[in-house]
Formats: C-alpha cells, sequence, structure tokens
C-alpha cells in the first residue's frame, strides 16, 4: 500500500506496533514534519523524487544464525534496550541532514538490530542486502548494530538495484568497551537512484571501529559518517572509495570528535570521475578538550579523468586540546599522460588504460572485502562504469 509522509500513515503504521515503536516515529515525525527540505549548493536536488510510504519486502539478511549473535528485525521488535540505545546515539548531532535523518525514524520501512553478545567472537560476516527490485522501490532502514564487551563482529551492507529507488537510511554502531566492529558499506544503484545515508559510531573504552565505504552507483548521492571516540584508547579507521560517472554527484562527509584520551583515528578516501560527474568531500577532526596524547589523519586523493569533472575537497581540524597530533590532505590531479601514453603503447586502449589506474587506487580497499564474489561484483561494476 502507498502512502504519504503524513501524519495518519504514522498513526496506521504504530497501530500494531508496540509503545517503543510508536515513541520513535511520533517523535521523528515531529521534526520532520517541521524541518524544511534542504536547499544544498553542493549537491542538487531538483531530481530527488520525496517517496511515498511503502512497505518493503525485500531485505535479504545471511549468517544470521551463529553463536554469540542475535538478529531481530526492527520493524517487528523493537525492544526497550533497542529504543534505549537508538536514543543514546540520537543525543549527537550526525547525519546527511535533519530532513532526512527524521524521514527515517518515523517511516522506516526495514531494518536490523544485530547485536554481539559479550565475550563473542562472530566468525563470519552478517550480510544485509537491501535492494530496489519490483515494486520494492522505496527503502528507508534503521539498523542498530551493538557490540558488546570484548566481542568481534562483522557486518556488510549491499545496496543495489537495476532500477530507478530510493534509499535513505540510518545506522547506529555502538561499540562497547574492548570490542572490535567491521562494517562494510557498499552502494551500487542504478544511475537514476537517490540514496542517503545517515551512520553514527559511538566506542567504549579500547574498543575499534573498522568502516569501509564503497560508493559507485545513484545519480545523487549524500552520506555522512560521524564517530564520536568516547572511550579511552579507543579507534576508529576509515577507508572509502568513490567512482562518479555521466552527471552523478557524490557528497560524503566525515565527521571524528576525539573525546577520550589516546584515541586515534584515520580517514582516507580514494575517487575518480569521469564525464561530467562532481564530487564534494567534507571531513572533519575534532580534538575535544580533555583528549590528550589523542591522533587525527585525514586524506583525500581523487583522479580525475576528464576536464569537465569537478571536485571540491573542504577537510578541517579543530583542537581544543594541546597535546594531541592531527593532520590531513587532499589533492586532485588530472590523469597523468605519460603513464597514459606508455600503457597504450603497450597495446591498451584509452578506457583499457584509465581502467588499469583506477584499479590501482582503489584495489587496496577492495581487496579488504571479505568475501571474493562481492569483490569480483565491485570490480565487475567499476569496469562497466568506467568503460561505459
Amino acid at each position: 500500500m502507498i502512502k504519504s509522509l503524513d501524519y495518519n500513515t504514522i498513526q496506521d503504521i504504530i497501530k500494531e506496533g508496540g509503545s517503543e515503536e510508536k515513541e520513535l516515529r511520533v517523535k521523528g515525525y515531529e521534526v520532520f514534519s517541521k524541518v524544511p527540505m534542504p536547499m544544498w549548493k553542493r549537491v542538487k536536488l531538483d531530481d530527488v523524487h520525496i517517496p511515498y510510504y511503502k512497505e518493503y519486502k525485500s531485505a535479504v539478511i545471511g549468517n544470521d544464525a551463529q553463536e554469540g549473535l542475535v538478529v531481530n528485525p526492527l520493524t517487528k521488535a523493537l525492544m526497550d534496550d533497542d529504543l534505549n540505545a537508538i536514543k543514546s546515539a540520537l543525543d549527537h548531532n550526525f547525519g546527511v541532514d535533519e530532513k532526512f535523518k527524521n524521514m527515517v525514524l518515523a517511516f522506516y520501512n526495514t531494518g536490523y538490530s544485530i547485536r554481539a553478545l559479550p565475550n563473542s567472537n562472530v566468525k563470519l560476516p552478517v550480510t544485509v542486502n537491501y535492494s530496489a527490485v519490483g515494486d520494492d522501490d522505496t527503502i528507508i532502514d534503521l539498523n542498530l548494530i551493538i557490540a558488546e564487551r570484548l566481542s568481534n563482529l562483522t557486518v556488510v551492507f549491499d545496496l543495489a538495484s537495476d532500477k530507478r529507488g530510493f534509499h535513505n537510511g540510518l545506522t547506529a554502531v555502538i561499540a562497547k568497551d574492548g570490542a572490535s566492529v567491521n562494517i562494510v558499506k557498499i552502494q551500487r544503484f542504478s544511475d537514476d537512484s537517490s540514496n542517503f545515508d545517515n551512520n553514527i559510531i559511538i566506542t567504549g573504552n579500547d574498543a575499534t571501529v573498522k568502516w569501509t565505504q564503497i560508493d559507485l552507483g545513484g545519480k545523487v548521492d549524500a552520506y555522512d559518517v560521524t564517530a564520536e571516540l568516547e572511550g579511552a584508547g579507543s579507534s576508529a579507521y576509515f577507508s572509502s572509495i568513490f567512482l562518479g560517472a555521466y552527471d552523478q554527484s557524490h557528497d560524503m562527509s566525515y565527521r571524528v570528535n576525539h573525546i577520550g584520551v589516546r584515541t586515534e583515528s584515520n580517514v582516507d578516501v580514494k575517487g575518480a570521475l569521469k564525464d561530467k560527474a562532481r564530487a564534494v568531500f567534507r571531513g572533519n577532526l575534532d580534538m575535544k578538550r580533555g583528549a590528550k596524547k589523542a591522533k587525527g589523519n585525514e586524506s583525500e586523493v581523487v583522479l580525475l579523468l576528464d576536464k569537465t569533472v569537478r571536485s571540491d575537497a573542504i577537510p578541517a581540524l579543530w583542537c581544543s586540546e594541546d597535546d594531541v597530533q592531527a593532520n590531513h590532505s587532499a589533492s586532485a590531479g588530472q590523469i597523468d599522460e605519460n603513464k597514459l601514453f606508455y600503457m597504450m603503447s603497450r597495446g591498451l586502449s584509452m578506457e583499457e588504460a584509465k581502467l588499469l589506474m583506477v584499479e590501482a587506487s582503489f584495489n587496496p580497499v577492495i581487496d579488504t572485502l571479505p568475501d571474493d564474489d562481492l569483490k569480483e561484483a565491485v570490480r565487475s561494476y567499476i569496469g562497466r562504469r568506467i568503460s561505459g
């Protein structure tokens, strides 16, 4: 059933849910209904279609029955503990925009609570596939990932479509004391799709979060990953690649708040742009007062395959503590024509030579994916877009 994103729809949705779900959706709608649609200069939203509410039934989760792992669909079982964890995450400032973030809270139509129990080692990666297929072309997902004390967990999100779709998601990752969490997000929507993604990470003492972001598709693609390094000795490492083609727009934001002592972060973004694609990268490192001996680095390198593309980088460092280390760098450059000529003299076409240079930049990230089929799918997708 298709419904407008309005109060009546909220009331219909919560009829069958519990009091926890009602509280979350109603509060989300109160903000969503008051906040205007953003007017971004960096990414034009003219072609973004705001969806109707639909049920979504095409989510597929894999490796969800393992020792030490508890998985529940959020749309069917929002527990008290889940609600409290989401409330804790929402106390922080994150997300691409309040409009999109609260759209998820009010109208989520899919999502999972994934929890690693204390002292558990969840061996296989949990896979979550959200695909726009058939009438299931509207994905609004709310995900909660909790790694309890001294646990180990990997979760892979694969978002894909071969038709026009709309995705708006919110993922909260809470890594408690001594936990180790590996998150992989792959986005390969069709060229006329819209993608918005809001992410928040909160760490306990000595917790580690590794985050891999691969963004390849969509006409408009905007995501934000915010890390709150609250625990002493905790760390977050981000590896990201993106490819822009045709008139595609990528808007990427990383924010790392160093709060605890001896916290550490690294943001490493690599991209390539062709045709008339454009990309904006914003990276903020904030060394809060009291974050003594914290270390943070961020860098972005973009390969410009055509002279008609545009790349903007806005790195920023904020520091309220003197006993810290923080660095940032950003570069964007045209493809090296001497290297291109050399490879073409060896029998490669121009497109093959460009693909080889892009792959050389991207492979260190792709090689870390925990599944060979997924590596091949990503490489194949990149090859088609470079040669297309």
